[in-house]
């Protein structure tokens, strides 16, 4: 048995047409499509004909609304959606960088005269008083800074979130000036390499091999073949290997260049032979780990000893290392970008070049 309704409240929903069907459990259930076209089955909670036909409109309606709301949610319940929802497929940002992306964009819109606490997406569409879209306008405003903020905040409204976005019910029109607009892109600085302080870590590292065995291998892994912190902690001495033609490999766990690497994802770097060997040299047949000093020695007390004894000002004093690793490789291989991109672990040559690539060696005429 299958009641459709007719009375002229329930033509008030163009387009529908709300059913009361009985269920198996005694009680009459409300069939419709709601308003973004999905058909749906409500419960009445009651096995009366009578007073259920006296629900469905209220159940219609409520559901509906509960459609426009997820279609547009107050903006801190469409960061919550992203930072706790999964993409279905491709790379996954990490828990850490959807909160700093999260955050940023808060930022933005806080700097917009935007309320995320109280304001829904359709903000996002909002103009500035000179009547620019407030995305435009801020980067007027900020200028370089503006688009390295907005580059981040930006990250919510990749091609891969909308998708997901409109998969969920989500409206994303109101995105589209923040994803029309164009923003500058990352300006990569180049390294800057001094023959001093290289000596100076050189002298003061080397050093280390007798005082401090556990800082040498550090130093050894990051200006030897080139590893960040995060790398240093997590090598192991059966991730160096031999191809077929004898090239010295180490294998990366969880690779920066992956975005969103799980413990499963990896990658083959190309090393320099003697500092592949020299640390491999070191192996302790106690722990297959490299390093197996206390994390907060690799993390703290590596990068002061790098900043007081070695002179080195930089803000990451362990990827200064690092970089001088890649610098040697550019300079030892003929300024060969792409071997110091597969050494490094960079996701392309192009990233390699910009940092790495100097002035050319120009032979003597006489």
């Amino acid at each position: 048995m299958v009641y459709t309704l007719h009375s002229r409240k329930i033509q008030q929903f163009e387009g529908m047409s709300p059913r009361l069907i009985p269920h198996k459990s005694g009680n009459w259930f409300v069939h419709f499509t709601d308003s973004t076209g999905r058909e749906r089955q409500i419960s009445t909670s009651t096995s009366d004909a009578v007073l259920a036909e006296s629900l469905l409109v209220g159940i219609v309606r409520d559901a509906n609304l509960e459609c426009e709301t997820r279609k547009t949610p107050l903006i801190k319940d469409f960061i919550w959606t992203y930072e706790t929802s999964k993409l279905p497929s491709g790379r996954q940002p990490s828990d850490k960088t959807k909160r700093a992306n999260a955050l940023r964009l808060i930022a933005v819109l806080e700097d917009c005269g935007v309320d995320p606490e109280t304001a829904d997406i359709r903000s996002f569409a909002k103009k500035a008083a000179n009547g620019m879209p407030i995305c435009e306008d801020y980067l007027v405003r900020h200028g370089r800074a503006g688009h390295n903020n907005m580059r981040q905040a930006r990250s919510l409204m990749s091609k891969q979130w909308i998708k997901y976005y409109k998969q969920v019910g989500i409206d994303t029109s109101c995105f589209s000036n923040w994803i029309a607009m164009s923003v500058e892109s990352v300006q990569v600085k180049q390294f800057d390499a001094s023959r001093s302080e290289e000596d100076l870590i050189e002298l003061r590292c080397e050093a280390l091999k007798e005082t401090d065995p556990q800082l040498y291998l550090a130093y050894a892994l990051a200006y030897g073949i080139g590893l960040r912190s995060s790398e240093i902690l997590r090598c192991k001495y059966s991730d160096f290997t031999e191809d077929y033609e004898g090239n010295k490999l180490i294998r990366i766990s969880k690779p920066k260049s992956i975005h969103g690497a799980t413990d499963e994802d990896f990658q083959m770097r190309v090393c320099d032979p003697w500092w592949w060997q020299e640390i491999f040299s070191q192996r302790n047949v106690d722990s297959d780990l490299v390093i197996t000093a206390q994390e907060d020695r690799i993390t703290r007390e590596f990068p002061k000893f790098l900043k007081e004894e070695c002179g080195i000002t930089d803000k990451r004093p362990v990827h200064r290392l690092r970089k001088y690793a890649g610098h040697r490789t550019m300079r030892l291989n003929g300024n060969n970008a792409f071997i110091a991109q597969r050494a490094l672990g960079h996701s392309s040559v192009e990233m390699t070049a910009k940092i790495y690539v100097g002035m050319p060696s120009i032979v003597a005429s006489r």
